[in-house]
């Protein structure tokens, strides 16, 4: 046996699986939400592709819903994580007064 995650292939049920690669929280200022904590979630799926999951997605003011990015598979750990942040700070404004960070429910 090379890897634990490939007995999941021998369960036909299984469709899918990810090995959990590192999970960090960061923190983050904001003057209308003060501190808030998000998390991080890299994963790497059986073909060696790299994914994230964020625990919230940020919610500009006057917007109806928080900008989600298409996800495509990353090479390495370090460029999910960077593709990570870009979910997150892509339109973070630490002054934006109606902002939100909505919970991800998948995460």
């Amino acid at each position: 046996m090379s890897q634990p995650i490939e007995l999941f292939a021998d369960y036909e049920q299984i469709i899918d699986y990810y090995t959990i690669v590192g999970e960090w929280e960061i923190w983050l200022q904001h003057a209308k939400l003060g501190k808030s904590r998000v998390a991080i979630r890299i994963k790497q799926d059986r073909s060696g592709q790299y994914f994230h999951d964020v625990s919230h997605f940020y919610q500009p003011g006057k917007q109806s819903a928080p900008d989600v990015l298409e996800q495509p598979g990353q090479h390495s750990p370090e460029a999910a994580i960077r593709h990570a942040m870009n979910q997150l700070l892509t339109h973070y404004r630490a002054d934006d007064a109606d902002a939100e960070w909505i919970v991800n429910e998948n995460y």
